[in-house]
């Protein structure tokens, strides 16, 4: 047994300090007839650090500052210095005699634009049909329609009717209110985007015909390496308990007076038991890439008091954190049978007397 654990005296003296608190009219058994029953808990996880290393090639525009980073040759045999632990934040590392200066197929930068194809412009339709007369009915002397010299050589600007309904004279015949108000008698109209000329000035490229190459982000060259990487990943697992707490004492336990341990490689505590070192032991083998280890494990033995015969009632005995012992009184299960039974043949005495009533 542990030192902390306490022993029989001690928990006889706690009951029969509680049940003398607690004033019992009835006289019961006393303490020291009571059938003690020693519940040993374990709780404990454990947090390990596991090392991942990758290797992989990498690009980046332009000319990148890699002087900083430190060097290896393989990069599993690199060891990590006390200042370095890549728990955090990863270690970057570069191979020694991989880095490489090279040139973009974009050649100095920039890449062909892909919205005008290096035209500089955009086609667009000089003239769209008049939102007026939807170019049906533009003029009403459509034989004599542009039959005159002088003939303006591309639809106007669109013009905005004021009154849909009246005619203006026609710019192709000279007809007095013969024509359209919008398109004066062309049945369409310059387009207001490209003022009719047929070409909208490209604006990704802001008229120039490229853009900044994606590749390079416009330094028109790359530097490639071979990148090492080292990180750590903080695993915790916890250890399944051999024995759960009493479910009726389980909240009143997480303040009780645990004894901690903390442990890195250090071997188990010489007074664990058997049983709480069979379950431990397990969960210690290394893993793969694991670099350090803490082991935390919780104890506190909680004593089951019972009285003698067929009693209602039984009593939960643990160290609290000020290190005196804790006594919590439960009904037992054969009191919750009992009481269940009772209540059981409550209700049927009243159902029965409302039946006879009724």
């Amino acid at each position: 047994m542990a030192a902390y654990d306490p022993s029989d005296d001690e928990v006889r003296a706690a009951l029969d300090a509680f049940l003398a608190r607690g004033g019992n009219r009835r006289p019961g058994p006393p303490p020291t007839d009571f059938i003690l029953t020693r519940l040993h808990l374990l709780e404990g996880s454990v947090t390990r650090r596991v090392e991942h290393r990758t290797e992989e090639i990498r690009h980046r525009p332009g000319t990148v500052a890699l002087s900083e980073r430190p060097v290896y040759d393989v990069l599993g045999d690199y060891k990590l210095s006390p200042h370095e632990t890549p728990l955090a934040q990863p270690l970057d590392l570069v191979r020694r005699g991989s880095v490489h200066l090279r040139a973009c197929d974009c050649g100095n930068g920039r890449r062909r634009c892909a919205d005008c194809n290096g035209m500089k412009y955009r086609p667009c339709e000089p003239a769209h049909v008049c939102a007026v007369c939807q170019g049906i009915t533009a003029c009403t002397h459509y034989l004599n329609h542009g039959g005159l010299p002088g003939t303006p050589p591309r639809p106007p600007r669109p013009g905005r009717a004021d009154r849909p309904g009246e005619r203006v004279t026609c710019e192709a015949c000279h007809t007095r209110d013969s024509a359209c108000p919008g398109c004066r008698g062309w049945g369409k109209v310059g387009c207001p985007d490209c003022e009719a000329s047929g070409r909208i000035p490209c604006t990704p490229c802001g008229r120039t015909g490229t853009v900044e190459c994606a590749t390079c982000e416009g330094h028109g060259n790359l530097t490639s390496w071979t990148a090492g990487r080292i990180a750590w990943t903080s695993q915790t697992k916890a250890v399944p308990s051999p024995v759960p707490r009493p479910r009726r004492v389980a909240s009143e336990l997480g303040s009780g007076g645990w004894h901690e341990d903390r442990l890195g490689d250090d071997p188990l505590p010489d007074d664990l038991s058997p049983t709480h070192r069979a379950a431990l032991e397990p969960h210690l083998r290394r893993w793969k890439g694991e670099k350090e280890r803490q082991l935390a494990i919780q104890r506190l033995t909680v004593v089951k008091a019972t009285p003698p015969g067929s009693g209602n009632l039984e009593f939960y005995v643990f160290r609290g954190t000020d290190g005196r012992l804790s006594v919590v009184r439960r009904l037992s299960e054969e009191g919750r049978w009992k009481a269940s039974l009772a209540v059981a043949a409550a209700v049927a005495l009243v159902v029965l007397v409302l039946v006879l009533v009724l």
